[in-house]
């Protein structure tokens, strides 16, 4: 009998928090050490990670765990082993924010802040899910939050394209953030074209506080604007990782929708016996046994999702995979998703960036 109390409560605490801690997820970054990169060796290493990075009193003691995470991601660094680009969802918060400068990413690329506007218009099919919007779900009343998303990178980031969702196109408590889509087209030497990566978190389901219909219309309004955004940003030819915490989850429906859109766009690297996790689960390309359960955890939640193609269109082949962040010594974990990486195989020589190179924050 509370839950629509609770609801209000939420509502009001996210956009109380929000105002007092971040617009959009932007800071400038601290000034620390910029370790050297390990040579590619002809991989390009790619995490997603949605790191829990919302603010007090949505979530609780945060502060600790982003700060752990960026230690590790600095230790990875000094002994070789880091991800070249990182996938980050849910960076909503100052400590969140300083994870790329902490661990030594020399390039970021945030999503959509709180203020950006979406430039698609409601038609006639829109209007009547927004005249339902559910204020007390955290609809209608403007975004709190930014996009928390970010992409992390050793190499040079050459453009920027985003994409907020409209109203339309979100439903409950997700609708206080500003989710979308984040490409960031990356200058890797040795390609005489950029390599697209694609960072999005899709909407939630039960968890949005709405009825399942309402989450599962917004969620496949997400996916067709996401794969239309896809299209026309990453031209055809180019090499693309696409990934992020899709929330598609145990729902068939979802499976089915999120896969069927971008089969119909023509992007057949894309699709459920592809995500790099699965792919290196079959091929055992995860050697060590805690990661291989790790790993195996994260694929049967079925949210994060990595997924890469060549200039021909073809999957990229999966060289390895590791769990930097998983299941923790104490049984615990930092997040409540696990962050994974995976090694795709390159066919031409590429280089990473080292500490005497300039770095720009975008």
């Amino acid at each position: 009998m509370f839950r629509p109390f609770r609801a209000l409560l939420f509502a009001g605490l996210a956009a109380f928090a929000a105002a007092g801690s971040t617009h959009g997820g932007q800071y400038p970054a601290p000034q620390w050490d910029q370790a050297g990169s390990r040579p590619a060796d002809g991989r390009l290493s790619v995490m997603t990670y949605n790191i829990k990075g919302l603010p007090w009193p949505v979530a609780l003691g945060r502060e600790a765990a982003l700060s752990d995470i960026a230690d590790r991601l600095a230790l990875l660094r000094r002994s070789g082993r880091q991800p070249h680009v990182i996938l980050l969802q849910e960076a909503f918060t100052p400590e969140a924010a300083e994870i790329a400068a902490r661990a030594g990413y020399l390039h970021v690329a945030h999503g959509p802040d709180a203020a950006q506007p979406s430039a698609m218009v409601a038609g006639s099919a829109d209007r009547p899910y927004l005249a339902e919007a559910r204020w007390d779900r955290g609809e209608g009343i403007g975004k709190q939050l930014g996009s928390g998303l970010q992409i992390l990178s050793d190499y040079p980031i050459s453009r920027i394209d985003r994409m907020a969702f409209p109203d339309f196109a979100c439903a409950g408590f997700d609708c206080l953030a500003n989710k979308g889509v984040l490409i960031a087209h990356l200058t890797v030497p040795g390609f005489d074209r950029p390599v697209s990566i694609v960072n999005t978190h899709l909407n939630a389901r039960a968890a949005a506080g709405v009825s399942i219909d309402r989450s599962q219309r917004a969620y496949a309004r997400q996916v067709g604007l996401m794969m239309q955004f896809v299209a026309a940003h990453v031209p055809a030819g180019q090499p693309m990782v696409l990934g992020g915490d899709m929330n598609i989850g145990k729902d068939a429906r979802r499976a089915d929708l999120f896969f069927t859109r971008f089969a119909q766009a023509g992007m057949n690297f894309i699709g459920p016996h592809l995500g790099g996790a699965r792919r290196a689960l079959a091929q055992s390309a995860c050697t060590d046994a805690a990661m291989r359960r790790d790993l195996l955890f994260a694929s049967g939640k079925a949210k994060d999702w990595l997924f890469a193609r060549d200039a021909r269109d073809q999957p990229l082949p999966v060289a390895a995979a590791h769990v930097p962040f998983g299941s923790e010594p104490g049984g615990t974990s930092l997040s409540d998703h696990f962050g994974y990486v995976i090694d795709y195989a390159l066919t031409a020589p590429i280089r990473v960036a080292t500490r005497d190179q300039v770095g720009e924050t975008l």
